[in-house]
């Protein structure tokens, strides 16, 4: 399966986050501890924001197929990067010749002139039977911006286009209703056209200021031959909190602090010591903003 980091807090820097824990993204894009049925071998991207940086609420955007842990360019720039926000991604993928691997299928998604941005843990089984159904749903601007071929690239251009204006920044209950809406306009098209295959949807969304998460899957435990059966377990997703993500005390973690003042969510917890980490409720939608200088963190159930 694919690997997913998302960062919001004081600002640290961004090798800290993706290559020095003991179980970093990095780590996890070649030796993954949970659930090991998909190879990520398909590419990293990330979307980073940083307060000291010229025009900050402008992400800097960084997308490339090649594997991470041989990704020079990366490396460098976590030495000099220190995020306030981070969202990156490893894509997994079967070892098939139906995958395509290229830069447009890399996470996380959005588009030009866009605020939000999203990465996908999960696969929506049947989703070529759907697209013309979820065409419906998206705005033509939205839909000339689809490049690539994933079943993550039309999560978010049906999550964009429940927004009036994609363009604006909007407030956080505006996008956790969004990502409600999105999750059920999948579910009713995966209904018309009687699918009913295990198709994980763990989202991670930000624009920098908030972050909103989910842990949901459509029709757990039904799969369907060998190809399926990472879907035989209930995707992973962890989250830690505490003052600051960092070399503390002699090692990589979370300090710890009475207030939230940082957050981190991660499909596997970057440490080998989990007791500092928090694993998400299944069929949950998490949403983590800032209250001052502390972060507010707030789960729901979703009923989909």
């Amino acid at each position: 399966m694919c690997r997913v980091l998302l960062y919001l807090g004081k600002q640290t820097l961004l090798d800290n986050l993706l290559y020095q824990p003991d179980n970093s993204l990095i780590h996890q894009s070649y030796d993954p501890k949970l659930m090991t049925h998909i190879q990520n071998l398909a590419g990293f991207g990330m979307a980073v924001w940083d307060n000291d940086s010229n025009d900050p609420k402008i992400p800097y955007y960084y997308k490339t197929q090649e594997l991470p842990f041989f990704d020079k360019n990366l490396k460098r720039l976590s030495l000099k990067i220190k995020p306030n926000c981070l969202l990156a991604h490893v894509r997994g993928v079967a070892y098939s010749e139906k995958e395509t691997v290229n830069q447009e299928n890399v996470h996380p998604f959005m588009f030009d002139g866009f605020k939000l941005a999203l990465a996908h843990n999960g696969n929506v089984d049947g989703i070529s039977e759907i697209k013309h159904e979820l065409a419906d749903h998206v705005s033509p601007e939205i839909l000339k911006q689809v490049k690539g071929t994933t079943d993550s690239e039309w999560i978010y251009a049906v999550l964009m286009s429940q927004f009036a204006d994609p363009t604006e920044f909007h407030q956080i209950d505006e996008v956790t209703t969004a990502v409600k809406q999105t999750l059920q306009i999948f579910r009713d098209c995966r209904r018309k056209h009687h699918l009913n295959i295990a198709s994980p949807v763990n989202l991670f969304i930000t624009n920098g200021n908030f972050l909103v998460v989910t842990r949901f899957v459509y029709d757990f435990g039904r799969f369907l031959g060998a190809e399926h059966q990472a879907h035989l377990q209930y995707h992973s997703l962890w989250y830690t909190y505490g003052e600051q993500y960092g070399y503390f005390d002699g090692e990589y973690k979370m300090k710890g602090s009475d207030k939230k003042y940082s957050i981190s969510f991660a499909s596997e917890p970057l440490t080998d010591d989990k007791s500092t980490w928090i694993e998400v409720p299944e069929y949950s939608l998490v949403s983590s903003w800032y209250v001052g200088d502390e972060i507010m963190v707030r789960t729901e159930d979703l009923e989909i």
